[in-house]
């Protein structure tokens, strides 16, 4: 049994994540923002946010690093703000712990996006390309990439996971994408050739813990399925799968009307494949969009 040190572990994808750590018996320590408490053994919260809080925790093996403001939301200022900050003081907070220790984790797994890499219709990205921030979302990437390998000079395994599109029935983009189809008015969006690189949320869950325990993976690598799809094709896998018709378009222009600077999550998107993560022998469960969307919408 291990002693995992997580963030953001209350939101979708920690929530998924401890009830994976916990059904393997390990004890899950869960920084928050708030006072909790729990009757469950195997789980402890820590309000990260008052004095004193770095005594009560103890030993860790593992930390994951999900916490960040959510970037579905307009990007006002204030909420760009708001997503840059929340990442970084939460990383840095991090270090500052295990800093002062010598009882340090062999083990940081940090959450990061495929926002990383430029958009392009043509180009498929995998974990050898290099590039510095060109926008406001790669720059978010990349000084939360650059944060969490401040813990490599602590003697910290560290891979920074860069997720796609999280597919699942709990929330995150996936109910977003299928609401307009529950009232048939489901369609292209943009010029549709864009791609979605996505992961099923129970892919993505035992593709943490399968790098966790991997001694030798470390750095980058991309967190998504296999096969990434064009966004009209995607969207008429839904239409499929629900039994609805996909013939609308919402042109581009109105989609920034409509989200503003946020648009970009929707329209300006990267073809993105998993190399590192097969070359580290994983097994997805999930490499099919239509498998994927079957499991979570019937």
């Amino acid at each position: 049994m291990s002693n995992y040190l997580i963030t953001g572990g209350t939101g979708m994808v920690g929530s998924e994540i401890v009830e994976k750590l916990k059904s393997q018996g390990h004890h899950v320590y869960i920084l928050t923002r708030q006072d909790k408490t729990n009757s469950d053994s195997q789980i402890e919260f820590i309000n990260w946010s008052k004095e004193g809080w770095k005594s009560k925790v103890p030993h860790i093996d593992v930390v994951i690093n999900l916490a960040g403001a959510s970037l579905m939301q307009r990007w006002t200022v204030q909420n760009k703000r708001t997503i840059m900050l929340s990442r970084m003081n939460s990383t840095q907070a991090l270090y500052d712990l295990f800093a002062e220790r010598e009882d340090r984790p062999h083990t940081l797994f940090n959450a990061s996006a495929v926002g990383a890499y430029p958009p392009d219709y043509h180009r498929t990205y995998t974990e050898n390309y290099r590039t510095l921030p060109f926008d406001f979302l790669s720059d978010v990437v990349y000084q939360w990439e650059r944060h969490a390998g401040k813990l490599e000079n602590l003697g910290v395994r560290v891979v920074l996971g860069r997720f796609g599109i999280i597919l699942s029935d709990k929330g995150g983009s996936l109910p977003l994408m299928t609401k307009p189809y529950k009232y048939y008015v489901g369609g292209k969006l943009g010029s549709g050739r864009q791609w979605y690189s996505w992961i099923h949320i129970e892919d993505l869950v035992r593709g943490v813990i399968h790098l966790i325990n991997d001694d030798h993976a470390k750095g980058v690598f991309n967190m998504t399925a296999p096969i990434p799809e064009r966004q009209n094709l995607f969207g008429y896998t839904i239409a499929r799968v629900m039994d609805r018709p996909h013939y609308t378009w919402v042109p581009a222009p109105v989609m920034k009307l409509a989200l503003g600077q946020m648009s970009t999550v929707v329209l300006d998107t990267q073809k993105v494949v998993p190399n590192k993560l097969d070359a580290h022998g994983f097994e997805f469960k999930f490499k099919n969009l239509k498998l994927a969307l079957e499991d979570l919408l019937d």
